[in-house]
């Protein structure tokens, strides 16, 4: 049999978030080929996407199978089955990989999916803010998921930020709530459809591939009470976003919601602060109108988009509020230090 490197290695890229980084799960650092499909499974999310130009079933190490498929260059790759083993061949080149006819992971857990429906035009927008607001805190582990709530608004925070996306029609689902992780991989992967399942949400993009995550458990705090900010205004010079896209240098991380700024107003100056290993970097700009002091630091990525939309906030001694066509974002305010430089 030949088979397409091209598109088997984009379909393993595909469903390679859903492995775990350690096999605590048997075969959960596996690729199970499963009735036309490439399937993933790590206790807390499970991918599947078609791929039916392979007549297999069973699973192989991710690892090594991903490996070898990123270092060779010939697009056609011949393929055999053996017993429990798959053969691979390129020009000059046999590789055997072990095959565990038995697919082993925990599937049934996933349980039935319901039926599919569309999802509302703005989730994936406010997916991709409200990631940005969730909580690493795992004593409050609520705090580290976004509220989707059917309603038609999602929201995350972190008990120190808000924010609050309305998007302006109900979800076709229940309410859930749905962990940090597993939301960054649903807003990569683009679904346009939704399924409710039992302890499970499901997610359907165009081209089949099938994101199901597990949904925590518990109920999650009114955010609503601290949303009615009231103080002075104040308007962002039209020069930073420069300023910022210069302190991001100094911010780049790994884990890009890692990535931090410190904004500051102090004697009507505005400053941003950045530091990494390596280096710092600190811009300012004058103000033309007068206002208080003020400290808070802020995801550089988050506040350009903010500020590319609304470049007004309020702001009294303790909170600071953006408020866009469709999302709401708060924040508090660290207490002013007079640092030494």
């Amino acid at each position: 049999m030949k088979i397409n490197k091209k598109e088997l290695k984009e379909a393993l890229e595909i469903v390679k978030p859903g492995l775990a980084n350690k096999e605590m799960i048997e075969q959960s650092t596996s690729f199970a080929f499963l009735k036309g499909k490439v399937i993933t499974y790590n206790d807390e999310i499970s991918i599947s996407h078609p791929i039916e130009e392979i007549e297999l079933e069973g699973a192989v190490q991710a690892n090594e199978l991903y490996s070898f498929l990123s270092k060779i260059k010939t697009e056609q790759i011949s393929f055999t089955k053996k017993e429990n083993e798959i053969i691979l061949r390129t020009s000059g080149t046999k590789v055997g990989l072990t095959l565990q006819n038995e697919i082993k992971l925990p599937l049934d857990e996933i349980g039935k999916i319901k039926e599919w429906k569309k999802l509302p035009k703005l989730f994936l927008d406010a997916i991709k803010m409200t990631i940005e607001c969730c909580s690493k805190d795992m004593s409050r582990p609520v705090l580290t998921c976004i509220h989707v709530n059917e309603k038609g608004y999602l929201e995350s925070t972190d008990a120190f930020r808000i924010i609050h996306y309305d998007i302006s029609q109900n979800m076709p689902v229940k309410t859930f709530l749905l962990p940090q992780t597993s939301a960054i991989i649903v807003e990569r992967l683009e679904p346009i459809q939704i399924a409710e399942g039992n302890g499970w949400i499901h997610f359907k993009t165009a081209q089949g591939t099938i994101i199901s995550c597990r949904i925590f458990e518990d109920k999650f705090p009114n955010c609503n009470v601290h949303l009615n900010v009231e103080g002075e205004k104040l308007i962002f010079p039209k020069e930073t976003i420069e300023m910022i896209d210069k302190a991001e240098i100094f911010t780049k991380r790994d884990y890009i919601l890692d990535e931090s700024i410190n904004i500051n107003i102090q004697n009507n100056v505005l400053i941003i602060k950045s530091k990494s290993e390596t280096g710092w970097c600190e811009t300012t700009k004058k103000l033309k109108e007068k206002i208080k002091d003020i400290n808070f630091a802020i995801i550089p990525y988050l506040l350009k988009t903010i500020l590319k939309e609304n470049n007004n906030c309020v702001i009294n001694n303790k909170m600071i509020s953006f408020t866009g066509n469709a999302w709401q974002y708060v924040s508090m305010l660290k207490e002013i230090k007079n640092e030494k430089e």
